[in-house]
This record gives structure tokens, sequence and C-alpha cells, in this order.
């Protein structure tokens, strides 16, 4: 298969893992876009509730709703289909559900934050709340004023009265229609300084959205099984990468003497250094150090003669060369920011 053909093949799987793309992911991924740097930030996906953000001492467990939502809507206790606890009868029966605020409100601790992501909010009980400009993780944030406050806790059971004092909405920039949702975060993927080009906006955003889909699946039956459900900083810096690490890799590309189409296709295969070529890349870069630390002449060593080197070495097990000096060029970037 061509190389070509091969990115044709890849940017049509991408597009294919954006169709499972809907609201709540949306969400997720503005979120990560707009504070995965923060110290320790982690996301749990669907853990005590559909998403819980922490970084250093904040965490918040929040909900997110594609619908309008209003007081009345988030306090009405829903139902539910079980088993019939009696035993006398084989069919089901409803038993009422927590409202969406009791669900919200029901984890963590008083210190915790609790956040409601909606499309908009009932125009007589937006009056009702006041704007904070910005938020710990969002934008802006709709806090209740005392007269909501009162409402919501008469839905309340006593122990999540005091909950609500740390209790906020957040109306989502991001459009349901997901052609438009996706523009959004291309934008705010651009806006954080994390590079598009090449579609690559079009591809972190299929990769994000496959992995919280493959997130979600994990059934949580103690503690430790949390684990599975978790996007850490450490993920989100792997897969949004800056335009200045780009223009890092692009400076030592150029600085090699392949032609316009070689380097057109190394460019297209760094595409999927993160995505698909991770435990490739750090054998080379064990490889790269290795190879720099035998020679001992580390100021007469050329990038060049390092990417050969990785090349001729790796060659046997099949690997096309555009991919393997990719790979390279990536490995001696970050081995430059460790040393």
């Amino acid at each position: 298969m061509s190389e070509e053909a091969e990115a044709n093949n890849f940017d049509n799987g991408g597009a294919e893992a954006i169709k499972g793309f809907n609201f709540q992911k949306a969400n997720l991924i503005l979120l990560a876009v707009n504070n995965y740097q923060k110290n320790n930030f982690k996301i749990y996906i669907e853990a005590e509730d559909d998403i819980v953000v922490s970084y250093e001492n904040y965490k918040a467990f929040i909900q997110v709703k594609k619908q309008v939502h209003t007081f009345n809507k988030i306090t009405k206790k829903g139902t539910k289909k079980i088993n019939d606890p009696s035993g006398k009868s084989k069919q089901k029966v409803s038993v009422p559900s927590p409202s969406i605020l009791e669900k919200n409100l029901s984890s963590g601790t008083e210190e915790d934050t609790f956040k409601l992501i909606v499309k908009d909010i009932g125009q007589q009980d937006k009056k009702q709340l006041k704007i904070k400009r910005p938020g710990s993780i969002c934008s802006e944030l709709y806090v209740l004023s005392d007269n909501a406050k009162e409402t919501l806790i008469k839905s309340l059971p006593d122990e999540l009265v005091r909950k609500i004092e740390n209790f906020y909405f957040f109306i989502s920039p991001v459009h349901e229609d997901l052609n438009e949702a996706e523009k959004y975060l291309i934008g705010s993927l651009t806006s954080a300084g994390i590079s598009v080009d090449d579609k690559r906006g079009r591809l972190i955003i299929a990769e994000l959205s496959l992995t919280i889909d493959q997130k979600a699946q994990y059934v949580i039956n103690n503690e430790l099984d949390k684990e599975f459900k978790l996007m850490d900083r450490n993920y989100f810096s792997k897969i949004l990468q800056t335009s200045e690490s780009l223009k890092r890799f692009d400076n030592v590309l150029n600085s090699l003497d392949y032609n316009m189409i070689i380097k057109k296709l190394v460019k297209k295969e760094r595409l999927k250094i993160e995505l698909n070529k991770s435990e490739l890349k750090e054998e080379i870069k064990k490889s790269i150090t290795e190879y720099i630390e035998n020679r001992g002449e580390i100021l007469k060593i050329s990038d060049k003669e390092i990417v050969e080197h990785i090349v001729n070495k790796f060659k046997s097990r099949k690997i096309e060369d555009v991919t393997l000096i990719s790979v390279a060029i990536e490995s001696l970037c970050e081995l430059g920011d460790e040393f």
C-alpha cells in the first residue's frame, strides 16, 4: 500500500470515529483543551458522575444535559424499572429515581464543586442567576441567587442541602449540531496554541472521542477500577501538541536534505505517532540515547546522522522509511527537551 493510500485510510478512520460524537463528549473535550495544563489535571469519564474533573485541591462533579433546563426540570424525580423486590411478579416495576440535581450533589463532599452543563436555562429561572467570570475550569458560570437556592433546597434531602452553596450552571458554547461543534472545538484548539494543520484538528477530536468511548465502557466494581476511567494531563499533553513543538519538528525536518514529497509524507506520519506509534517512539528514544552515549561526541553528531542510524536499525521490521524518519525526529525533539 502506498504512503498516500495509508494516509487516506487513516483520515477516513478518524472520520468514522467522529460519527459517535455527541454533546457530552464535545464538552469534555472543551474542558480538557482549556484546562489540561493545570497541575495534576485529571478527568474521569462516567465514574461518580458524567464527568469528574480535578487538579491540585479542586474537584468538580459535572452532569451534561443537551436540552434547555429549568429549576423544575432538574428537581423533578424520575422513575426507573427494576425487578419486583417482593418476588411476586416477573414483570419489572417502576420506582422513584433521584432528580438531576440530587444525583449531581450525591457525590463528593461539601468542599467540592457541582456543575450542570446545559444547552440553556429557562428564561424565567435565568433571571434568578448571576454570572461569575471566570470559573475555575469554565469561562463563565451561572451562580444561584438566594431565592434560587431556597427554591432548589425544597426538593433536596437534608444531607445534600449544604452542597447547594457550590452548585453552578454552565451554558455550553458548543453547538448541538455536530458539524458546528467540531468547528468550535477546532477554534478552541487553535486558541490554545495547539496545531490543527493538515487535518490534525479533526484527528485530535476523533482520537479523544474514541478514547472517551473506550473509557466509558469500563464498569467500576471497586476504587481501583476507577483508574480505567482516567484521562490525565500526561495523556492530553501527548495528544494536544502545541504549535511550538511542531515548529521544532519542522525545523529538524527542514534541516535534512529530503525532497518535498518525502517531507510531506513525513509530516503526515507525524499525525499518527501519538495515536498508534507511541511504543515505537519509546524504543527509538532509547536507541538514540544509547547511540549518543556510545559515540561520546554529542557536539559532532548531526541530526541527519542520528535519523539515518535509526532508519537503518529499524528497517528490518518492515516499517516504512517515512514512518521511521518521523518518529526519529519526534524522539529527537523530545530528547532535546529532556537533556
